[in-house]
């Protein structure tokens, strides 16, 4: 698979390694969350239409119904064991360079 050129152009502009030195120079909660200190949850789904090239318009695609039950049960076991606050639970593209419409269909 290759990039798009409009992915290429996207792709130079950021630069991930400064990025990460930038934001971990910053003290919580006035940072973005880093892999060190936070849980990803990956709910598997596709953005539409797959040939489109501009990935910004691209739409993810709505949860089923078994993932939304399931991120539910796991975001409530998260919550009371390690006593996470529903305000430190957010969306990817709330805390990273990810297509806005990721996870917009997701509840918990």
């Amino acid at each position: 698979m290759r990039c798009t050129p409009t992915e290429l152009t996207q792709l130079k502009k950021f630069d991930p390694s400064r990025t990460h030195r930038r934001e971990m120079a910053k003290s919580v909660p006035f940072r973005y969350p880093s892999n060190k200190d936070s849980i990803g949850i990956e709910i598997v789904g596709q953005a539409l239409p797959i040939n489109e090239p501009d990935p910004d318009k691209r739409k993810y695609e709505t949860l089923t119904k078994e993932q939304s039950d399931s991120l539910k049960w796991l975001i409530q076991e998260l919550r009371f064991s390690l006593k996470v606050l529903l305000t430190e639970i957010f969306r990817h593209p709330t805390v990273s360079y990810k297509n806005k419409t990721e996870a917009a269909t997701a509840s918990w």
